[in-house]
């Protein structure tokens, strides 16, 4: 009986050790993976009216003012996924360039947000052809959304006083995410402001 034991003590004592092996070796990862991550810069939209308004632009001023672009303006990102991305899909040229015609002559003309080289002036570029080109200076344009109002009639604050006006030519709607918005229209000779929403 001592020798039986003797014998499949050893026996036992080796079957275990060798599962225990067979273990570990099963729990080791056979290799080592990595996952490489890349960061992709965002991509710059360009809107399709934007290279000949730079062109005109440059045509007058030189290279002083360029059209303002995403990377550039001061959206929040919840204002550019909600207020401009659903627009741009319809309007291309959403929010920095609009196109009608602004002084009634019958002819097409454009407006654009711009910015200089500093990108810390903002204007809205009116453009009636590449020699003609009039910058509105009164307002803050950072994070404004340019389009057009066709010829209308329209109502607004104009001072303390509830104003309508029959618009001359189309007018240049200029909104901001959760500000004030205001109308730019041709009066004779020279653009007005109206303020359409609070």
């Amino acid at each position: 009986m001592k020798f039986l034991i003797f014998i499949t003590a050893p026996l036992l004592l080796s079957c275990g050790h060798k599962g225990a092996k067979e273990k570990a070796e099963i729990s080791k990862p056979d290799t080592i993976k990595t996952i490489q991550v890349v960061k992709e810069e965002p991509l710059v939209y360009t809107t399709p009216d934007e290279v000949a308004v730079n062109e005109m632009l440059k045509s007058k001023f030189e290279n002083k003012w360029h059209v303002l672009n995403d990377m550039e303006a001061n959206w929040m990102k919840d204002a550019f996924d909600y207020f401009i991305v659903p627009k741009r899909k319809a309007i291309p040229n959403y929010p920095y360039i609009t196109n009608g015609d602004y002084n009634a002559d019958g002819k097409a003309d454009m407006a654009a947000v711009v910015t200089d080289s500093s990108k810390n002036n903002f204007r809205i570029a009116i453009l009636f052809g590449k020699d003609n080109i009039q910058l509105w200076e009164e307002d803050i344009m950072i994070d404004a959304a340019l389009s057009t109002i066709p010829n209308s009639t329209i109502e607004g604050m104009d001072g303390e006083k509830i104003k309508k006006i029959k618009l001359k030519g189309d007018g240049i709607n200029v909104e901001y995410f959760e500000k004030a918005s205001f109308v730019l229209y041709w009066d004779k000779s020279s653009f007005k402001r109206i303020q359409t929403g609070d």
